[in-house]
């Protein structure tokens, strides 16, 4: 038996090298995690071994009746009597029966794991907490749209106008075809979403509406919020080509939603006022 333990320790110490020389990638947590518990692991049965050999002098017998005992413990033998603790209710006797095997499985389960929960997020960070993840993805995402605005221009929205140069009509239309038709149809006369074509608006009407809608979305119809996808830009194009449709009546479009928009005539009211008092 002392000959095969010390077989055994002149093989760990053969691998536990090879291991220890096995390159790990800093940026790869899950490799470096798992060569830290790999190495673990044999300097743990070297230890073992070492025991065996050096304090108890090769003998087995004692780790072997402790494992005897603890396989008869989670699974006790089918011989075995449950005491009786003397309780007796309506001729029903109480007896002392052990916790059910599989719950002791599941419990040593459960203990392993928060080990290394604990240790891979707690002790070690190599894995990214929850929290983390969000902030990482909020910055991403920040600047994703820092990037997509100053690609697109920014402009400014309390000024919106219904552009009608040629270049921007196209552009809006080619976005509204890539990313609009599946909702609005291919000539804007609604599917699943309302048709754009007619004077009726469900969230108002106008360039400033429109773009707005654009933007934010309406979560509870299912249209995203596009504020991350387009620039300020690519918005404004969109939304004036949505406009340029006003009237087409596409064949097949949906009846009118919402309430008819009527664009207001603020500065025109200005400018007759201004003229009045000259």
């Amino acid at each position: 038996m002392k000959k095969i333990l010390l077989s055994c320790v002149s093989v760990v110490f053969a691998v536990l090298p090879l291991a220890a020389q096995v390159p790990v990638t800093k940026t790869d947590p899950e490799t470096e995690l798992a060569m830290i518990f790999t190495i673990s692991f044999i300097v743990f049965v070297i230890a073992t071994l070492m025991y065996i050999i050096g304090v108890m002098n090769a003998n087995v017998d004692p780790i072997a009746d402790l494992y005897y005992r603890i396989k008869n413990y989670i699974v006790p033998p089918p011989s075995e009597v449950a005491p009786d603790v003397g309780h007796i209710y309506d001729d029903i006797r109480e007896l002392d029966n052990r916790i059910p095997p599989w719950f002791n499985y599941l419990f040593g389960i459960t203990v392993v794991f928060a080990f290394v929960y604990m240790t891979d997020y707690h002790v070690l960070g190599l894995s990214k907490l929850s929290t983390d993840e969000y902030q990482e993805e909020v910055v991403a995402a920040n600047l994703q749209k820092k990037i997509m605005m100053a690609s697109g221009g920014s402009i400014n929205e309390n000024a919106l106008v219904a552009l009608k140069d040629a270049e921007s009509l196209k552009e809006g239309g080619e976005s509204f075809q890539k990313f609009c038709v599946s909702c609005h149809g291919p000539q804007a006369g609604g599917l699943v979403g309302p048709n754009l074509t007619d004077e009726y608006w469900i969230h108002g009407g106008g360039i400033k509406n429109v773009y707005t809608t654009i933007k934010k979305g309406v979560p509870a119809k299912g249209m995203i919020s596009w504020e991350l996808v387009f620039s300020q830009k690519q918005m404004q194009n969109i939304g004036s080509y949505v406009l340029s449709l006003q009237g087409t009546n596409p064949l097949g479009g949906k009846g009118p939603e919402g309430q008819k928009y009527v664009e207001p005539v603020i500065a025109a009211a200005k400018d007759t006022a201004k003229a009045k008092t000259l």
